[in-house]
């Protein structure tokens, strides 16, 4: 199929590269022409606007930073939504909320072609291994005729119509965020105690409370390794369309709204550059102490 990718970000770059590599005609789009150019030595080829690259695709994939960017790649006054032929889907793997992608579904629907929205759970080693999560929502046949594409990037998995792509989404990033701001604390907290920090991951990992992630980004903690993949930054943006879609169906999340402000103090104090797992050092600085791979002495 001739996919159009728009947006190569730290996700979208090796997204497409996958695309590319199963075969399928590529043509991409980014705001920064630069970070084309990989992909063009791989066999892609670059446009000049969205548009350009949407004209003759059977498949558009928007992988953006936000709603703002969304709306503006597909529905905008420069818009794909202009160039779409009838039969293109257009799909859009970005964070957005439930009801951008129902408002973006309608005008590509006006426009003759169809719309799903199919976010990723997983940072950029799965997305440059190809083992994402995708959350498909939307018509299925539509689903059906992208799947080969999809699944040159990740798993699918089928979460109903238009919107219910992004709600789970959400749903994903909000019991991450937690998971992850317990994790750090936790660890600091027992840094504190005297414990050892590796003791402590081996522990977390032998037992009922195990998580790949904190396998993965427990050992960049130890290692004070938090070059990102994801930022701190981003992951505050993620968590902010939770809160503002927990507000619009009249969900309580006090423990939402508590993480929130952390994230906010952690970016005030600087860190918000740093990957996700970064977030232990806004914990360390407040402990004045650092996790790290070495022995703890006894407090």
């Amino acid at each position: 199929m001739k996919v159009a990718f728009l947006g190569l970000g730290t996700m979208g770059a090796p997204m497409a590269l996958n695309v590319l590599r199963s075969g399928h005609p590529l043509t991409v789009w980014n705001r920064t022409a630069s970070k084309a150019q990989e992909l063009e030595r791989a066999g892609a080829k670059a446009a000049t606007s969205p548009q350009e690259a949407a004209r003759s695709a059977e498949v558009v994939i928007t992988m953006l930073a936000d709603v703002a960017a969304v709306q503006d790649v597909i529905a905008g006054p420069h818009g794909v939504v202009r160039c779409l032929s009838p039969g293109t889907v257009v799909v859009d793997m970005s964070t957005v909320d439930p009801d951008t992608a129902r408002r973006m579904s309608h005008v590509v629907g006006e426009a003759g072609a169809a719309f799903v929205d199919a976010p990723v759970s997983g940072t950029r080693k799965p997305a440059v291994d190809g083992t994402l999560v995708i959350m498909a929502g939307g018509p299925i046949e539509a689903i059906e005729r992208v799947r080969p594409v999809l699944e040159a990037m990740g798993r699918v998995r089928v979460v109903g119509g238009v919107g219910q792509g992004m709600a789970m989404k959400l749903v994903l990033n909000c019991v991450g965020a937690h998971m992850l701001a317990g994790f750090t604390s936790a660890l600091v907290m027992g840094r504190m105690l005297g414990l050892r920090p590796r003791d402590m991951l081996e522990t977390i990992q032998a037992g009922a409370f195990c998580s790949p992630m904190y396998g993965a980004k427990g050992e960049r903690i130890l290692r004070g390794s938090f070059e990102p993949d994801f930022t701190i930054e981003l992951l505050r943006k993620d968590q902010k369309l939770v809160a503002q879609t927990a507000g619009s169906v009249g969900a309580s999340m006090p423990t939402h709204d508590s993480l929130v402000r952390v994230l906010d103090e952690a970016i005030e104090a600087g860190f918000g550059s740093l990957d996700l797992c970064g977030l232990i050092r806004w914990f360390e600085s407040r402990a004045g102490c650092e996790v790290r791979d070495e022995s703890a002495p006894n407090p």
